[in-house]
């Protein structure tokens, strides 16, 4: 569902053949993820973010992503990142599919789970959970969707290698990209995406 979208708690309920209670108690604890709003006469709506919110979310995120990935460098074996490139290899062939997203945040999600660290792999999660609309949009664009998969396999060789210095910048670039478009898209072109102090 794209950002703004409207979910028929009903609809719901009929597409996974179950009452309305549970999809009612699912999208409250998406609520507190800040993935939908519950709005007085609109129902319950895919949460929107303006510029500034998006930015903020990048802010927090890409220092966090940085720190999993260089942790995971530090960590990571021969093992994980056979798991990884084969992960790349069915995103590879669901390219153009749903399945192609899913799998994406699997990657991701098993990339950051390296770095060893349970509580930030759950900040990075609920951070990508509230970007991933965006992401969505831009991630079928062919020429973004490319440049993030020569991206993937990068940082798994980055990883194999312990380049973590290497790896940190590479996720800065990773992530950058698509928080530009998506400010870009919302009308934030001035808004800055600098980290540095």
């Amino acid at each position: 569902y794209e950002p703004g979208a409207r979910l028929n708690i009903s609809e719901l309920a009929q597409q996974f053949a179950v009452s309305p209670v549970p999809v009612r108690e699912a999208l409250r604890n998406l609520e507190t993820e800040g993935l939908v709003q519950f709005q007085l006469n609109r129902g319950v709506i895919v949460q929107e973010f303006s510029p500034e919110q998006v930015r903020e979310l990048y802010l927090l995120r890409t220092p966090l992503e940085m720190l999993a990935a260089s942790e995971a460098a530090r960590l990571a074996t021969e093992k994980n990142t056979r798991h990884l490139r084969l992960i790349l290899g069915k995103m590879k062939k669901a390219r153009g599919t749903p399945e192609w997203h899913t799998l994406h945040n699997d990657f991701h999600q098993e990339f950051c789970s390296l770095s060893g660290l349970p509580r930030l792999v759950q900040l990075v999660e609920v951070l990508r959970g509230q970007m991933r609309p965006y992401s969505q949009l831009y991630l079928s664009n062919p020429t973004h969707l490319q440049q993030a998969e020569r991206e993937h396999e990068q940082m798994v060789e980055l990883l194999a290698n312990g380049q973590r210095s290497e790896l940190r910048q590479l996720i800065k670039q990773h992530l950058t990209r698509p928080a530009r478009m998506a400010l870009d898209a919302l009308g934030g072109s001035s808004f800055s995406l600098d980290l540095d102090p």
